[in-house]
């Protein structure tokens, strides 16, 4: 496995309890959101990305990506029971492929850009627990975490998610960001409709 050895987790089974929809099918000119920073990761160093997504889902948001060599769907059977399971559904099939470290994405984040996820590759000199970016001293993701946190990720439980892990980590890295847009999440239909007038404007305005 190249680069490291580092996987991709994209995280796409959440229940989209606020925004009343599955918010990964959402247009968003002419692709959809689940599938703009999927698009990232695969055009990323990670050779493989595993998607983690809800049992059921249609996959719309996928279709274009569907044939990919390096894109791997897996089903967390149990999404309902919080971010913890999808994430320990991927880190399972991290662990099975020999994994030294995951990268952990979130679907609902349409400014990762291939250059955000491959900055946390380039780093990873292999002695860090993580290598996170950092807005004003909270952690975000992106998040590279390496495969001595996994036995820990495996403990989580509920919607705890890897930040939690990264305040106990002894050995990490922080990349210190000014501006937030890469970390825009959209979880509203406020948050989506704020995306798709202010979008393109937010992309120039972080150059």
């Amino acid at each position: 496995m190249d680069h490291s050895g580092l996987v991709g987790i994209y995280l796409a089974a959440g229940k989209s309890s606020r925004m009343g929809r599955n918010k990964l099918n959402l247009p968003i000119g002419n692709q959809w959101l689940g599938s703009i920073a999927l698009q990232a990761a695969l055009e990323s160093k990670l050779e493989i990305t595993f998607a983690v997504t809800r049992k059921g889902d249609s996959l719309h948001w996928v279709a274009p990506f569907s044939q990919k060599r390096g894109l791997r769907i897996i089903e967390c059977e149990e999404a309902d029971c919080g971010q913890s399971a999808s994430l320990k559904t991927g880190v399972k099939a991290a662990v099975e492929l020999g994994a030294a470290g995951v990268v952990v994405l979130l679907a609902d984040q349409p400014f990762v850009t291939t250059e955000v996820i491959n900055r946390l590759i380039d780093l990873y000199q292999g002695s860090e627990e993580f290598i996170a970016y950092s807005h004003y001293g909270v952690l975000k993701p992106p998040v590279l975490l390496s495969k001595r946190l996994f036995p820990r990720i495996m403990d989580l439980s509920g919607d705890q998610g890897a930040r939690r892990l990264l305040r106990s980590a002894c050995m990490g890295k922080q990349i210190k960001l000014d501006k937030d847009v890469y970390f825009f999440d959209v979880d509203t239909n406020e948050d989506y409709q704020f995306l798709l007038r202010n979008g393109p404007f937010l992309c120039d305005g972080e150059g």
